[in-house]
């Protein structure tokens, strides 16, 4: 698992050169929170759940649904794979054509049986995951033929330092080799990790630099190759930083409701093939 404070530590290390100007105070500061953090983690206590494999009406040809990423994608920090952004995403895909449910708050969405579509799940996300490891999960994914396939990605990226150029070159080299498979790619953008509790300014702002840049360099990368970016470091992060209840219990990951939110900003961009979404799904205000 990705310990917060070993992430805030890398991150606060990798922006240092974004705070010379600041001083180097500054950033011996934002150092100083990160390797501080671990006494203000709650520890992680949910690994993620085994991918549940189809969902709907069996009686129909599978819709492919292909999930790659990190442990974002993966579902860390929920018990049952349909509480996951993956989970999620296949349940309202099966439910589009026919049969649908929905909670009071919108979190909930039901994908079994009725005359809906028929999805099958194949998942190569992993925990830990950077985009220089998606070529291997594009490997291990588009021998299933996704129809959709769902990239989230980025905060591994931060916390190893990698250059933005280079992170979004290898995004863009899995979204161009699953669009040679047949695949729409929708790609979940880097968040604002400043959202996170535990940090402090100025890591805040280290944080929120280092996402904003990666961000800006994954946009035009995922757009060039074919793909549909998405981004969450505006709408759904300000959802986030204003509800607690969208993060898991280590503060990290996102909750049930965290990734219905997440799932429904995702399948908002899916125009193809899914009909219209329900007012329960739309995307809040801004």
């Amino acid at each position: 698992m990705i310990g917060r404070g070993r992430l805030l530590l890398s991150a606060g290390a990798a922006g240092s050169g974004a705070f010379v100007g600041a001083g180097v105070g500054v950033w011996r500061l934002a150092l100083y929170q990160g390797s501080t953090a671990d006494g203000r983690v709650r520890p992680l206590t949910t690994p993620a759940p085994p991918v549940r494999e189809f969902y709907g009406n069996p009686t129909h040809p599978p819709f492919t649904l292909g999930i790659l990423g990190d442990s974002s994608a993966q579902g860390t920090g929920v018990h049952d794979y349909d509480e996951t952004v993956g989970g999620w995403l296949a349940r309202a895909l099966a439910a589009g054509a026919g049969g649908d449910a929905a909670s009071g708050d919108g979190t909930s969405v039901s994908g079994d049986g009725g005359d809906g579509r028929h999805v099958r799940v194949v998942s190569a996300a992993r925990d830990g995951a950077r985009a220089e490891h998606l070529a291997a999960q594009v490997a291990r994914v588009a021998p299933a033929a996704p129809d959709l396939a769902v990239i989230s990605i980025g905060v591994n990226d931060i916390r190893n330092r990698t250059s933005p150029a280079a992170a979004a070159r290898h995004l863009a080299g899995a979204v161009v080799d699953l669009r040679r498979s047949g695949a729409e790619v929708i790609v979940g953008t880097t968040p604002d990790l400043s959202v996170i509790s535990a940090v402090r300014p100025p890591l805040r702002e280290v944080l929120w630099l280092l996402g904003l840049l990666l961000e800006r360099a994954q946009t035009p990368a995922v757009s060039a190759a074919g793909g549909i970016p998405v981004t969450l470091r505006t709408a759904v992060s300000r959802r986030f930083a204003a509800d607690p209840t969208l993060f898991a219990p280590d503060g990290l990951h996102a909750s049930p409701r965290g990734n219905a939110l997440i799932g429904a900003h995702l399948l908002a961009a899916y125009r193809p093939a899914t009909p219209p979404l329900p007012d329960w799904a739309r995307p809040g205000p801004g």
